[in-house]
């Protein structure tokens, strides 16, 4: 089989849990060791189901959805997360500011794409989730400003591009204190996502 050279832009990016942690698994499995695989954003080994609103309306869409879809995503669907904006008293979310994927891995990389230059650094709480950093560095080509709630900000870029805040942060499943998040989404010239 013919041998393909990765990207150099690729040399500084790590993904831990596709790696040696990944292999590591594996094995273990193989040994009958039942592993709890938190890592894949799988909700559903977990009792995390989708509504039954959203169920029916995949089932009522299917024959629309076999082939590609609108760019933004398929309409019942984005409706469904504008609706429980809505619920949530998110404001001013329209139909048309929601964007669909095929998972959060393809939109983290797609708006790191959209909205990042080379050289540009983000804000990233530490511990985070490994896309996150993988992602910047294979789209910046630079390592990433990685703050945490004691070292912020002595040990942040002086000048962001954008702030990555999520929480639960993944892992270990902590939430963000509203102060740090507060603190840092108040750091000048950031952009928060």
């Amino acid at each position: 089989m013919r041998h393909f050279q990765k990207s150099t832009k690729l040399d500084s990016v790590c993904y831990d849990i596709r790696g040696p942690v990944l292999d590591q698994a594996h094995r273990l499995e193989e040994e009958g060791h039942r592993i709890l695989k938190l890592n894949i954003g799988n909700p559903a080994p977990f009792g995390f189901e989708a509504p039954d609103e959203i169920i029916q309306d995949v089932i009522l869409n299917l024959v629309e959805a076999q082939g590609y879809s609108h760019s933004k995503g398929i309409f019942s669907a984005r409706k469904a997360v504008m609706q429980r904006c809505q619920i949530q008293g998110i404001a001013n979310v329209e139909i048309d500011d929601i964007i669909l994927g095929n998972g959060v891995s393809e939109l983290i990389v797609m708006a790191m794409q959209a909205l990042l230059n080379d050289g540009d650094e983000i804000l990233i709480p530490s511990p985070d989730y490994p896309l996150w950093t993988a992602a910047t560095t294979a789209v910046t080509s630079q390592p990433t400003g990685s703050p945490t709630s004691t070292t912020w900000p002595a040990k942040s870029p002086p000048t962001p591009r954008a702030l990555w805040l999520s929480t639960p942060i993944t892992p270990p499943g902590r939430c963000t204190a509203k102060t740090y998040s507060n603190k840092l989404s108040s750091w000048p010239g950031s952009t928060t996502w």
